[in-house]
């Protein structure tokens, strides 16, 4: 917690520090997915980290929306930095799977994986067999 204006601001970092380890991994595991396939993009990567971007602007404004509502004293609070961090967490899991799934044939043809639908991972049919 800090003060600004004199007024208390509490951040909470935590939330914020594991936000930002969740975008870390997201882009490695990203990037070494893109590598063992040999489709390693310059445009991907650019476009991944605009979104990263985007991700630590949303998380700025969770706290300056909250710094603002103390000036105006709604009579209640809104937890937005934990809304927003929260949010980018499970987007990045979602995405640390699906590269996962590009990494380990084995993972992407998993039930597990089967749940988190997506046009980025292979598609693998249960009638498939390595036999031909």
């Amino acid at each position: 917690m800090f003060s600004l204006f004199g007024i208390q601001v509490e951040i909470v970092w935590p939330l914020i520090v594991f936000a930002c380890a969740f975008m870390l991994m997201d882009i490695a595991t990203g990037f070494i997915a893109a590598c063992c396939n040999h489709d390693v993009q310059s445009s991907k990567m650019k476009a991944g980290l605009w979104h990263k971007c985007g991700f630590l602007f949303a998380i700025m404004f969770g706290i300056l929306c909250e710094w603002a509502s103390s000036f105006i004293n709604l009579g209640f609070t809104l937890p937005i930095q934990t809304a927003v961090c929260t949010f980018i967490i499970c987007i990045e899991i979602v995405s640390i799977i699906e590269n996962l799934g590009k990494l380990s044939p084995d993972l992407a043809g998993s039930k597990f994986l089967s749940i988190f639908h997506s046009d980025k991972l292979p598609v693998i049919k249960a009638d498939e067999t390595d036999e031909e």
